[in-house]
Protein backbone atom coordinates (compact mmCIF):
# COMPACT_ATOMS: atom_id res chain seq x y z
CA UNK A 1 0.00 0.00 0.00
CA UNK A 2 1.28 3.45 -0.89
CA UNK A 3 1.99 6.01 1.78
CA UNK A 4 -0.25 9.04 2.09
CA UNK A 5 0.55 11.79 -0.40
CA UNK A 6 0.32 15.49 0.26
CA UNK A 7 -1.46 17.60 -2.37
CA UNK A 8 -1.52 21.40 -2.35
CA UNK A 9 -4.06 23.71 -3.90
CA UNK A 10 -2.77 25.82 -6.77
CA UNK A 11 -3.96 28.93 -8.58
CA UNK A 12 -1.43 28.72 -11.39
CA UNK A 13 -2.96 27.23 -14.58
CA UNK A 14 -2.31 27.09 -18.31
CA UNK A 15 1.16 27.89 -19.62
CA UNK A 16 2.10 29.39 -16.26
CA UNK A 17 2.44 25.88 -14.75
CA UNK A 18 5.94 25.89 -16.23
CA UNK A 19 7.00 28.02 -13.28
CA UNK A 20 5.44 25.43 -10.97
CA UNK A 21 7.61 22.68 -12.46
CA UNK A 22 10.69 24.87 -12.14
CA UNK A 23 10.02 25.00 -8.40
CA UNK A 24 9.87 21.19 -8.15
CA UNK A 25 6.09 20.66 -8.27
CA UNK A 26 3.90 18.83 -10.79
CA UNK A 27 0.38 20.08 -11.65
CA UNK A 28 -2.47 17.73 -10.71
CA UNK A 29 -6.17 17.78 -11.59
CA UNK A 30 -8.56 15.78 -9.39
CA UNK A 31 -11.97 14.70 -10.75
CA UNK A 32 -14.88 13.26 -8.77
CA UNK A 33 -18.22 11.51 -9.23
CA UNK A 34 -20.03 14.86 -9.21
CA UNK A 35 -18.23 15.77 -12.47
CA UNK A 36 -16.31 18.43 -10.55
CA UNK A 37 -12.58 19.01 -10.85
CA UNK A 38 -10.04 21.05 -8.94
CA UNK A 39 -6.43 22.04 -9.48
CA UNK A 40 -3.71 20.84 -7.14
CA UNK A 41 0.02 20.19 -7.20
CA UNK A 42 2.33 17.49 -5.89
CA UNK A 43 6.04 17.49 -5.16
CA UNK A 44 8.14 15.94 -7.89
CA UNK A 45 9.52 13.16 -5.62
CA UNK A 46 5.97 12.14 -4.65
CA UNK A 47 4.93 12.31 -8.30
CA UNK A 48 7.75 9.92 -9.19
CA UNK A 49 6.68 7.52 -6.41
CA UNK A 50 3.16 7.59 -7.79
CA UNK A 51 4.35 7.00 -11.35
CA UNK A 52 6.53 4.06 -10.37
CA UNK A 53 4.16 2.43 -7.90
CA UNK A 54 0.57 3.06 -9.02
CA UNK A 55 -1.48 0.86 -11.34
CA UNK A 56 -5.02 1.32 -12.67
CA UNK A 57 -6.40 -0.27 -9.47
CA UNK A 58 -4.03 1.28 -6.91
CA UNK A 59 -5.99 3.26 -4.35
CA UNK A 60 -4.02 5.67 -2.22
CA UNK A 61 -4.75 8.22 0.49
CA UNK A 62 -4.04 11.88 -0.09
CA UNK A 63 -4.37 14.96 2.08
CA UNK A 64 -5.59 18.29 0.74
CA UNK A 65 -5.56 21.17 3.20
CA UNK A 66 -6.18 18.82 6.12
CA UNK A 67 -8.91 16.87 4.32
CA UNK A 68 -8.22 13.21 3.55
CA UNK A 69 -9.39 11.70 0.27
CA UNK A 70 -8.93 8.40 -1.53
CA UNK A 71 -7.79 8.52 -5.14
CA UNK A 72 -7.07 6.49 -8.24
CA UNK A 73 -4.71 7.52 -11.02
CA UNK A 74 -6.53 8.38 -14.25
CA UNK A 75 -3.37 9.05 -16.21
CA UNK A 76 0.07 10.58 -16.52
CA UNK A 77 1.12 13.06 -19.18
CA UNK A 78 4.77 12.29 -19.91
CA UNK A 79 7.21 14.43 -21.90
CA UNK A 80 8.15 12.26 -24.88
CA UNK A 81 11.64 13.79 -25.11
CA UNK A 82 12.81 14.08 -21.50
CA UNK A 83 10.59 11.40 -19.92
CA UNK A 84 9.61 13.83 -17.15
CA UNK A 85 6.06 14.08 -15.79
CA UNK A 86 4.14 17.02 -17.22
CA UNK A 87 0.81 16.47 -15.51
CA UNK A 88 -1.17 13.96 -13.43
CA UNK A 89 -4.91 13.26 -13.50
CA UNK A 90 -6.50 11.71 -10.41
CA UNK A 91 -9.99 10.53 -9.54
CA UNK A 92 -11.42 11.05 -6.07
CA UNK A 93 -13.33 8.00 -4.92
CA UNK A 94 -16.75 8.05 -3.32
CA UNK A 95 -16.48 4.93 -1.17
CA UNK A 96 -20.25 4.32 -1.19
CA UNK A 97 -20.86 4.77 -4.92
CA UNK A 98 -20.29 1.93 -7.43
CA UNK A 99 -17.48 2.76 -9.81
CA UNK A 100 -15.91 1.22 -12.90
CA UNK A 101 -12.52 -0.41 -12.42
CA UNK A 102 -10.24 -2.27 -14.81
CA UNK A 103 -9.17 -5.49 -13.09
CA UNK A 104 -6.26 -7.54 -14.43
CA UNK A 105 -6.38 -11.31 -14.85
CA UNK A 106 -3.65 -13.35 -13.16
CA UNK A 107 -2.95 -16.82 -14.58
CA UNK A 108 -2.08 -19.56 -12.07
CA UNK A 109 -1.32 -23.24 -12.40
CA UNK A 110 0.18 -25.22 -15.27
CA UNK A 111 -1.71 -26.34 -18.34
CA UNK A 112 -1.18 -30.08 -19.03
CA UNK A 113 -1.55 -29.34 -22.74
CA UNK A 114 1.38 -26.94 -22.61
CA UNK A 115 3.43 -29.13 -20.27
CA UNK A 116 3.07 -32.11 -22.64
CA UNK A 117 3.89 -29.97 -25.71
CA UNK A 118 0.44 -30.51 -27.18
CA UNK A 119 -0.31 -26.82 -27.58
CA UNK A 120 0.67 -23.23 -26.92
CA UNK A 121 -1.05 -21.00 -24.36
CA UNK A 122 -2.49 -17.86 -25.94
CA UNK A 123 -3.40 -15.08 -23.49
CA UNK A 124 -6.09 -13.24 -25.44
CA UNK A 125 -7.50 -10.93 -22.71
CA UNK A 126 -5.45 -9.51 -19.85
CA UNK A 127 -8.06 -7.44 -17.98
CA UNK A 128 -11.76 -6.67 -17.69
CA UNK A 129 -13.94 -3.71 -16.71
CA UNK A 130 -16.16 -4.26 -13.67
CA UNK A 131 -18.45 -2.12 -11.54
CA UNK A 132 -18.38 -2.26 -7.75
CA UNK A 133 -18.03 -0.28 -4.55
CA UNK A 134 -14.55 0.44 -3.29
CA UNK A 135 -14.91 -2.00 -0.40
CA UNK A 136 -15.67 -4.80 -2.87
CA UNK A 137 -12.71 -4.08 -5.13
CA UNK A 138 -10.18 -6.88 -5.68
CA UNK A 139 -6.68 -6.24 -7.08
CA UNK A 140 -6.90 -9.16 -9.53
CA UNK A 141 -9.05 -12.00 -10.85
CA UNK A 142 -7.40 -15.42 -10.69
CA UNK A 143 -7.61 -17.70 -13.74
CA UNK A 144 -6.64 -21.34 -13.15
CA UNK A 145 -5.23 -22.77 -16.38
CA UNK A 146 -4.58 -26.26 -14.96
CA UNK A 147 -7.91 -27.40 -16.42
CA UNK A 148 -6.71 -26.79 -19.99
CA UNK A 149 -5.65 -30.32 -20.99
CA UNK A 150 -6.10 -30.33 -24.79
CA UNK A 151 -5.62 -28.02 -27.78
CA UNK A 152 -8.72 -26.02 -28.60
CA UNK A 153 -9.84 -25.64 -24.99
CA UNK A 154 -10.65 -22.10 -23.89
CA UNK A 155 -11.53 -20.18 -20.74
CA UNK A 156 -13.92 -17.36 -21.62
CA UNK A 157 -15.33 -14.53 -19.54
CA UNK A 158 -18.58 -16.45 -19.08
CA UNK A 159 -16.61 -19.33 -17.51
CA UNK A 160 -15.35 -17.30 -14.55
CA UNK A 161 -17.12 -16.24 -11.38
CA UNK A 162 -16.59 -12.61 -10.47
CA UNK A 163 -15.86 -11.79 -6.83
CA UNK A 164 -18.89 -10.89 -4.72
CA UNK A 165 -20.17 -7.40 -5.36
CA UNK A 166 -18.62 -7.08 -8.82
CA UNK A 167 -20.64 -6.95 -12.04
CA UNK A 168 -19.55 -6.76 -15.66
CA UNK A 169 -19.72 -3.36 -17.31
CA UNK A 170 -20.34 -4.87 -20.74
CA UNK A 171 -22.13 -8.22 -21.19
CA UNK A 172 -20.96 -8.34 -24.82
CA UNK A 173 -17.59 -9.66 -23.62
CA UNK A 174 -19.13 -12.79 -22.06
CA UNK A 175 -18.07 -14.99 -24.98
CA UNK A 176 -14.62 -13.40 -25.28
CA UNK A 177 -11.73 -15.79 -24.68
CA UNK A 178 -9.36 -15.00 -21.83
CA UNK A 179 -6.93 -17.84 -22.58
CA UNK A 180 -6.96 -20.63 -25.14
CA UNK A 181 -4.73 -23.55 -26.11
CA UNK A 182 -3.65 -23.35 -29.74
CA UNK A 183 -2.59 -26.56 -31.50
CA UNK A 184 1.20 -26.34 -31.79
CA UNK A 185 1.25 -28.49 -34.95
CA UNK A 186 -1.29 -26.24 -36.67
CA UNK A 187 0.76 -23.20 -35.71
CA UNK A 188 3.91 -24.80 -37.15
CA UNK A 189 2.03 -25.71 -40.34
CA UNK A 190 0.68 -22.18 -40.66
CA UNK A 191 4.14 -20.67 -40.14
CA UNK A 192 5.65 -23.04 -42.69
CA UNK A 193 2.91 -22.21 -45.21
CA UNK A 194 3.48 -18.50 -44.61
CA UNK A 195 7.23 -18.93 -45.11
CA UNK A 196 6.70 -20.87 -48.36
CA UNK A 197 4.29 -18.21 -49.63
CA UNK A 198 6.82 -15.47 -48.88
CA UNK A 199 9.60 -17.40 -50.63
CA UNK A 200 7.36 -18.03 -53.66
CA UNK A 201 6.39 -14.37 -53.84
CA UNK A 202 10.06 -13.34 -53.61
CA UNK A 203 11.00 -15.78 -56.38
CA UNK A 204 8.21 -14.49 -58.64
CA UNK A 205 9.26 -10.90 -57.99
CA UNK A 206 12.89 -11.76 -58.83
CA UNK A 207 11.81 -13.55 -62.03
CA UNK A 208 9.69 -10.58 -63.14
CA UNK A 209 12.56 -8.22 -62.43
CA UNK A 210 14.92 -10.41 -64.48
CA UNK A 211 12.50 -10.46 -67.40
CA UNK A 212 12.18 -6.68 -67.25
CA UNK A 213 15.98 -6.22 -67.34
CA UNK A 214 16.31 -8.69 -70.20
CA UNK A 215 13.61 -6.87 -72.13
CA UNK A 216 15.41 -3.57 -71.71
CA UNK A 217 18.60 -5.12 -73.12
CA UNK A 218 16.79 -6.34 -76.25
CA UNK A 219 15.27 -2.93 -76.84
CA UNK A 220 18.72 -1.34 -76.57
CA UNK A 221 20.11 -3.73 -79.25
CA UNK A 222 17.31 -2.87 -81.67
CA UNK A 223 17.96 0.83 -81.23
CA UNK A 224 21.67 0.42 -81.98
CA UNK A 225 20.93 -1.64 -85.06
CA UNK A 226 18.50 0.96 -86.34
CA UNK A 227 21.06 3.72 -85.85
CA UNK A 228 23.70 1.72 -87.76
CA UNK A 229 21.30 1.21 -90.65
CA UNK A 230 20.55 4.91 -90.82
CA UNK A 231 24.30 5.68 -90.87
CA UNK A 232 24.84 3.34 -93.77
Amino acid sequence: MMEKLNLQKRKVTGKKVKTLREKGFIPVVVYNTKTESYNLSISEPDAQKLYRGATSTTIFDAEVDGREIKCLVKGFDINSVTGSINHISLFEIDENAPMIFTIPFTLVGTSPAVKNNLGILVNALDSIDVKCQLKKLQPEIIIDISKLTEPGQTISVEDITLPEGMTLVNDDVLTTAIVTIADSQKIEDALEAEKEAEEEAAAEAAAEEGEAVEGEGVEGTDEVATEEQVTE
